[in-house]
């Protein structure tokens, strides 16, 4: 009967040092935080509006300053005066 308490100490006494360590392994073996969002590959309607609105505000802005409005770059590093 003896050590049937003496087995049944250690075994009680290795759960509760046991219990704290087997928090943290179980801690760690979470599933891994979901990956970032990634940006949409098409646009929405309200990037399309933006754009629209970019343009428009461009556009009006050379016309007060005289520029003529230039659509794309025929040579892209040929210097034009």
């Amino acid at each position: 009967m003896r050590s049937f308490r003496a087995i049944s100490k250690r075994v009680v006494l290795g759960l509760l040092v046991a219990t704290p360590f087997a928090g943290s392994v179980l801690g760690q073996m979470t599933l891994p935080p979901p990956a970032p969002k990634k940006p949409p590959t098409s646009a929405n309607p309200q990037m399309i509006d933006e754009a629209i609105r970019r343009s428009q505000a461009r556009t009006a802005k050379e016309r007060g300053q005289g520029i003529p409005e230039q659509f794309g770059s025929e040579e892209p590093f040929t210097k034009t005066n």
